[in-house]
């Protein structure tokens, strides 16, 4: 008998170990209240400063004053009620009523000057910069930022929202005030740090299982709850997916709920029909921003904005995304998907391309004009300037897949107009030193176009010192333009400003839109419906730490349970397990470099190739 009970009782603890695991993780965190998303790096850092790769720490557990959606422009107000310059150089923001920490105190405006100015001390902001001389709060629940002089209102609208490099998540005093600024940096906030994590949002970090996953838990009490309803998810689970042919594995098999993968989603779909992304038909995946093929407009004959026009000519964008990366049609300026919904009616874009822009793919009159501009052929077929071959030179990075397959047909396109093109393959930091240092001839990349506002587009790419600003591109007149662009809150002159540069864009061809990146996206209905898509653009699909507050929030609280009716086989199959099984990929991979490779111009995930069946 005693042998018996011992080996029940050996029985009963492997099956706690190892079978009945399961059972009890399905009954802590159940699949039909049970959101799992994915990230290709495991969660390790909580710190919603900086370093911080936990899937809503900006947008579901620390807030900003308004959220971004990033696919159509739009700012929604969020913890502000509203936000409207009052004097030409006072910006007043009004709370909602009501606000609360998840503790239970007050979130009032001492704690909107607080973080602004926590932010400055951490050394992560320079409001100076922007010309704020103070925060002054007026009430509980009103903030007036004022400025020095006019201020630059379009810089300013970037900071109402949070998200690499601009605006603040709001912070409780209460609680921060007791942490030396200095030392943030080396913090994780996980351990007995992870107490410091009191937000306003709904909802709270659970755990962190160190190299599995994370989980969030929701705040039954946040005060968002009579605005926008409560969050359907009780539970939020990032798990730790290396890879693309690990995520499309356990999307087939209903493990994942969303994510931002690069998977073969046609494949995918015949074999999960509950299966959706953002389209629903080829390429599925939503282009969000222009990758630009840059010219060095200091070193000949680049400088010549009719030698760049002839390359632009030369390049058809409809082979690149045929017979290279999954990308959609670009337009002649470089803007992404959100903004010329926003603004193409409003300058006329047509009328603008029409009268100063080019036509992709007229090797016709591409070569007409390298033939006006005396760049005759030698006797092997090539072009050339002051008596020698033009070779040019196109810096690309050698671990991204896509981008080396778009210089490779951008490299055959200019060959039919007998400008012969090298590809100089380097790895990220080598290739972004190049791009600083003025030592290309053409480039890659997408930077500048990823950005919310038009402003921010044409600041980065035409301004002097713009941040994407590659090939030294200098205009007086955009950069007269960018100022007074910068001083203006009115839409028409907005419009105007918008015009008049993109007019400059299309005459002076500093750069050249070759193809609409995409944004990878792949959500499963079968738990969870209601995903955004094209014709509901309410959040943006970019499930990655860090972009909480671009529309990842906004997308997350719009999900809504599919219910229980459903008995499909497919369904069946899916429920065989209660909660996600991770699966080992060994399939070696390619990285890719559009936009989900975002965004400090220096951060790429590495994502691998296509799944193979």
């Amino acid at each position: 008998m005693k042998r018996y009970l011992a080996v029940a009782l050996v029985a009963v603890v492997l099956g706690s170990l190892f079978g009945l695991a399961s059972v009890s993780a399905a009954s802590e965190f159940p699949r039909n209240e049970t959101l799992y998303t994915a990230n290709s790096a495991p969660p390790t850092n909580a710190n919603p400063f900086q370093g911080g790769n936990i899937i809503g720490l900006d947008g579901l557990i620390f807030e900003p004053l308004f959220m971004l959606n990033f696919m159509t422009g739009q700012l929604k107000p969020w913890l502000a009620e509203s936000g409207k310059w009052v004097e030409p150089n006072v910006f007043e923001v009004v709370l909602r009523p009501g606000l609360t920490w998840q503790d239970g105190k007050p979130l009032t405006a001492e704690d909107v000057k607080f973080s602004f100015e926590y932010y400055q001390e951490i050394g992560l902001r320079n409001w100076s910069k922007l010309g704020l001389k103070e925060i002054k709060v007026v009430n509980n629940r009103t903030v007036d930022f004022i400025f020095s002089g006019t201020p630059n209102y379009q810089l300013w609208k970037l900071q109402l929202f949070y998200g690499w490099g601009q605006g603040v998540l709001i912070i409780p005093e209460h609680i921060f005030k007791n942490i030396d600024p200095k030392e943030i940096p080396k913090m994780t906030f996980l351990g007995d740090e992870q107490k410091y994590l009191v937000g306003s949002g709904p909802y709270k970090l659970y755990e962190v299982v160190q190299g599995q996953k994370s989980i969030l838990i929701r705040n039954d009490n946040w005060w968002g709850i009579k605005y926008f309803g409560k969050p359907a998810p009780k539970y939020i689970i990032q798990l730790y997916v290396k890879d693309n042919a690990q995520a499309a594995n356990m999307f087939i098999k209903g493990d994942l709920d969303v994510g931002t993968y690069y998977i073969d989603i046609v494949k995918a779909k015949e074999e999960n029909p509950y299966l959706v992304s953002w389209l629903d038909k080829p390429p599925y995946f939503p282009p969000v921003a222009p990758v630009l093929l840059y010219f060095n407009t200091k070193k000949p004959p680049m400088d010549n904005p009719q030698f760049r026009r002839a390359i632009a000519m030369a390049i058809n964008p409809k082979q690149i995304i045929t017979n290279g990366p999954i990308g959609g049609m670009p337009s002649e300026i470089p803007f992404g998907t959100g903004l010329l919904s926003k603004w193409a009616d409003k300058i006329d874009l047509q009328g603008l391309i029409k009268e100063y822009g080019w036509q992709y793919g007229n090797v016709e009159e591409a070569n007409k004009i390298l033939d006006q501009l005396g760049m005759k052929r030698d006797s092997n077929g090539w072009r050339t300037y002051n008596g020698k071959e033009i070779v040019l030179h196109l810096v690309t990075c050698a671990g991204c897949s896509d981008w080396i397959s778009t210089a490779e047909i951008i490299q055959n396109q200019l060959k039919a107009i007998g400008i012969k093109v090298v590809i100089d393959k380097y790895d990220w930091g080598a290739m972004m030193d190049k791009y600083h240092k003025g030592d290309f001839d053409l480039g890659l990349h997408w930077a500048g176009t990823f950005q919310p506002t038009a402003y921010a587009v044409y600041n980065a790419l035409l301004s002097k010192d713009g941040v994407a600003n590659f090939g030294n591109f200098t205009d007086p007149q955009a950069q007269q333009i960018l100022d007074e662009f910068a001083k203006t809150t009115d839409p028409n002159k907005e419009a105007q400003y918008i015009k008049q540069l993109s007019e400059i864009w299309l005459k002076e061809v500093p750069a050249v839109p070759v193809y609409m990146a995409t944004l990878f996206y792949e959500a499963n209905t079968k738990y969870w419906t209601g995903w955004p898509n094209a014709q509901n653009p309410y959040g943006v699909p970019i499930f990655w730490a860090k972009y909480g507050t671009w529309g990842t929030a906004l997308a997350l609280l719009g999900v809504k349970p599919a219910g229980s009716s459903t008995t499909s086989t497919a369904q069946t199959a899916a429920t065989s397990t209660s909660s996600p099984t991770s699966t080992t990929s060994t399939s070696s991979g390619k990285s890719i470099c559009g936009p989900a490779a975002i965004v400090g111009l220096a951060v790429i995930p590495l994502l691998l190739r296509r799944r193979r069946k």
